[in-house]
């Protein structure tokens, strides 16, 4: 009985002096890195809570960069987290769209590499004038957004809620091609033609909206395909609260108040 206690503070020391050999070994391989970043770039070092586990997994109490990708093992994308500056174009079937360098904030793909929604917040003040917004937004398969939360701010008028817009099947990269094309022709009654056709065909109506209106009131937008209010609920900022109905020219034909 002695000798089987003997041997199992034996294994546990042994255990001990390798979780001791471990930490050490970590503790020196984030220290070799920190001054290898010092020395190749200069620039100031990240503290990190040097500690290694299972999968190459690190701790740090604080991090600061300008963009992080998440990628599948293959290399696609499925997450970005980047500044304004590194902000990555929407993506769709390999073609970027470019818009980048003006979203920042987080950006989701799918599982093809294609841009699939995300969240963003952005403000700034034109000639005087502050505006603000943030949304967060996923997107219709290889289209634009079609369910959205979204608040926008613009002298001093501010609305917020929840849309739901209605998109095309055709891809967003297959538009970004005719409507290019369409940029492409002469200025003239034929280029206009093509442009009013194109709004038309590629038209993405918000078909709901809930939330609060620029004139501070609560708004409930039911709209048709076309994308004009059908049906709306509202209460006033003064508490008065009515139901709309409306045709399909967008004209009042009845009102319900309380």
């Amino acid at each position: 009985m002695r000798e089987h206690a003997q041997i199992e503070t034996d294994i546990r020391q042994v255990k001990a002096q390798l979780h001791r050999m471990r930490v050490l070994l970590v503790s020196a391989v984030t220290a070799a890195v920190a001054v290898g970043a010092l020395l190749a770039g200069g620039k100031d070092a990240v503290a990190a809570d040097a500690g290694s586990g299972p999968g190459g997994k690190a701790r740090f109490e604080e991090i600061e960069v300008q963009r992080i990708n998440v990628v599948e093992p293959d290399g696609k994308p499925r997450l970005v987290l980047s500044n304004k500056v590194r902000s990555p174009g929407a993506v769709v079937n390999g073609v970027d769209l470019g818009n980048a360098g003006r979203r920042p904030g987080l950006t989701l793909y799918n599982a093809e590499g294609d841009e699939s929604g995300g969240m963003g917040t952005d403000s700034g003040v034109d000639e005087g004038r502050p505006w603000a917004s943030g949304q967060l937004a996923f997107d219709q398969y290889k289209q634009d957004q079609t369910l959205v939360l979204r608040y926008t701010e613009q002298d001093g008028a501010r609305g917020v809620g929840l849309a739901v817009h209605d998109r095309v099947d055709t891809p967003l990269d297959q538009l970004l091609a005719e409507m290019r094309r369409i940029e492409a022709m002469p200025p003239g009654p034929e280029r206009d033609r093509a442009q009013a056709e194109f709004r038309e065909r590629y038209a993405g109506p918000q078909r709901m909206f809930a939330g609060k209106s620029p004139d501070r009131a609560s708004v409930v937008t039911l709209a048709d395909a076309k994308g004009t209010p059908r049906l709306v609920l509202r209460v006033g900022h003064d508490g008065s609260p009515r139901i709309q109905f409306l045709d399909a020219t967008g004209k009042v034909t009845r009102t319900i108040r309380g």
